[in-house]
């Protein structure tokens, strides 16, 4: 077969996708049309999990690497989605931040998104309407839980829907030369994941703390050679800005996680995560009463953070993620358990558990 031949094999086959797409996408029409007649979520989750599962195990053994398999169907599910609805989703920080990347990552480019300068703010606009899911950051590899976003869950009636992780690399990016800056914007966060790079290469540039990356960059291009800013490309080349060091971030393994948020709840997956908020007595072993009810049940803890009570002196809070569905069995007696020994108990959410 030669070249000309191999080209309008490409042809053909490209037909059959464009033709299967289109199937897909009526199908999907029809699903819309039941979901809105039963009042059921746009967004769901388990049943996203469930395509992506299933198209991995089809591209097993394929040349094309899963990550970029991954990439192209999300955008089917989200232009499949779109002609339901389009989906309305608000997020921490501005365009080309972190959390806006890791929103179209999760939700694919067929949204609309609604930057938020703040972590309340992202909570505000789906308890009241304005979104019909959210996107906050909630722990990184490096810098750790992020305090606002677990803050905030102890007042919201929302729920934890899906999880997202994200590699994340870091970017200086400016007008000038490096042997100009004499100031640097970013979110803390990032300062704390880059402190490492800092202290070698601009030990006396000053370090101003912005509420995003993306914040950061517009900062710097606002004004000038002298000032730059650490964050995403994207955000570096929206704002015209030169990247000049890449990858800045201390550890070669930085990830951030992030939570979709919003109403209602999932079914069981199979593989699933809960996270759930308590407060104890104020008295001894009762932390370790309370943990106590996951030991006997065989329940593996991925996450536990404690945050002092805004309503008493040296009272705290304590958020914990473990492995299984709320809905299980042996997940429902521990919770029964977590319950009689703690002043207050509630489930943020069980949601499908990414790898």
């Amino acid at each position: 077969m030669d070249l000309a031949e191999r080209r309008n094999r490409i042809d053909d086959i490209d037909a059959q996708i464009v033709r299967l797409l289109c199937e897909r996408a009526l199908t999907a029409i029809e699903i819309g049309k039941l979901k809105s007649d039963a009042a059921v979520p746009i967004y769901a989750p388990v049943r996203e999990r469930h395509v992506l599962d299933n198209v991995r195990r089809h591209s097993a053994g394929g040349p094309l690497k899963w990550e970029a398999v991954e990439r192209i169907y999300i955008e089917v599910i989200s232009a499949c989605r779109a002609l339901e609805d389009r989906p309305v989703i608000a997020h921490y920080g501005a365009t080309a931040s972190f959390t806006h990347m890791a929103a179209v990552a999760n939700f694919g480019g067929e949204c609309r998104f609604i930057p938020c300068d703040d972590i309340h703010d992202v909570f505000n606009a789906v308890e009241k309407g304005h979104a019909q899911c959210g996107v906050v950051p909630i722990e990184n590899t490096t810098g750790g839980v992020v305090p606002a976003t677990v803050d905030r869950f102890v007042e919201s009636p929302l729920s934890i829907l899906s999880e997202r992780y994200m590699g994340i690399s870091h970017y200086l990016s400016s007008k000038g030369s490096l042997a100009e800056i004499g100031q640097v914007y970013s979110h803390p966060q990032v300062f704390a994941q880059c402190q490492r790079w800092l202290r070698e290469n601009l030990p006396e540039a000053e370090r101003v703390e912005v509420s995003s990356s993306s914040k950061g960059a517009e900062r710097a291009a606002a004004e000038g050679p002298g000032s730059a800013a650490i964050g995403t490309r994207l955000a570096a080349d929206m704002h015209g800005l030169t990247i000049l060091a890449e990858r800045i971030e201390d550890y070669a393994l930085n990830r951030t996680r992030f939570w979709v948020i919003g109403h209602g709840g999932n079914p069981p997956s199979g593989k699933d995560k809960t996270s759930v908020v308590l407060t104890t007595r104020h008295e001894a072993g009762a932390l370790y009463q309370s943990l106590a009810a996951f030991e006997r049940s065989g329940i593996n803890l991925t996450m536990i953070q404690s945050r002092p009570s805004k309503g008493a002196s040296w009272e705290y809070i304590f958020f914990i993620d473990f492995q299984g569905h709320k809905d299980d069995e042996r997940i429902a007696a521990a919770l029964e358990d977590l319950r009689r020994c703690s002043l207050f108990c509630r489930v943020l959410g069980s949601y499908p558990e990414e790898e």
